[in-house]
């Protein structure tokens, strides 16, 4: 599979992932605009991880960015993110000059299932699951992240394109993450966690290890996510290979206040 068709599977992961982040919340909303889509959740007005903007072009984002930044204002939005394509050297300038700020740098990374390495589930105690709200407590323990968050904002299923995963130890769900499939064939992956006690076991690689064989079992070609740069070895063992970087430029108001 052609480098180019797998880094326009993780572009299409992210919107996914944006749109999904505000839905799953009764409070959200998608805007779509041409070349965009942005996930609009004020259940989370502090929180740019569940408002986020994918484009698919600088000239769409510069264009559309006013109407963007409006309608996140009028939701009572403080914190929003844009997702930068791999390989734009434009988009960050202008983002500066509209008062965001560089936050993260994901990985995008992808594979052709059948190219994975993937470890044997063994005993592990797994299931796929429809406990969002489950997946968001673990998530959250995860990451440490005060609400709110996850937890604050998984309501609901938007559409069943999504899957839930959870690992147990003892009947207690310690490791989750979800899926998407397109049609286009492929399965991204996000949501990737588990509680701090658990970690260093393996949990997370082998619960992902049975979602990708069910996607390949429903005709799945090809895997993709975004990667935190520490983590990014960890799936590139598995066979995922690095695509570049996506970066996460920021706009953020103090908590009480409206932008200008």
């Amino acid at each position: 599979m052609k480098q180019n068709t797998l880094l326009e599977r993780v572009h299409a992961s992210v919107v996914d992932e944006c749109a999904f982040l505000a839905c799953c919340s009764i409070h959200g909303r998608v805007l779509t605009l041409p070349g965009i889509v942005a996930g609009i959740n004020p259940a989370a007005p502090d929180r740019s991880l569940f408002n986020g903007v994918a484009y698919e072009s600088p000239d769409a984002l510069r264009t559309h960015y006013d109407t963007i930044a409006a309608a996140y204002d009028a939701a009572g939005v403080r914190a929003w993110t844009v997702w930068v394509r791999p390989g734009d050297t434009s988009t960050p300038a202008f983002l500066a000059s509209r008062a965001h700020v560089f936050d993260y740098d994901p990985v995008a990374m992808a594979a052709h299932i059948p190219d994975l390495r993937l470890p044997a589930a063994g005993d592990l105690d797994w299931e796929e699951t429809d406990d969002l709200r489950t997946l968001g407590v673990i998530n959250d323990a995860a990451f440490g992240f005060p609400p709110p968050a996850f937890a604050a904002v998984f309501d609901r299923w938007p559409n069943r394109r999504w899957r839930g995963y959870l690992a147990r130890i003892d009947d207690r769900p310690v490791s989750a993450l979800l899926t998407c499939d397109t049609a286009e064939g492929d399965c991204s992956i996000t949501a990737v966690a588990t509680l701090p006690d658990y970690q260093g076991r393996g949990l997370a690689t082998r619960l992902m290890a049975a979602a990708l064989r069910q996607a390949r079992a429903r005709g799945m070609t090809s895997t993709s996510l975004q990667a935190s740069p520490s983590g990014a070895s960890v799936y590139a063992r598995l066979g995922y290979g690095e695509l570049g970087r996506m970066p996460m430029w920021e706009r953020r108001a103090p908590a009480g206040q409206s932008r200008d």
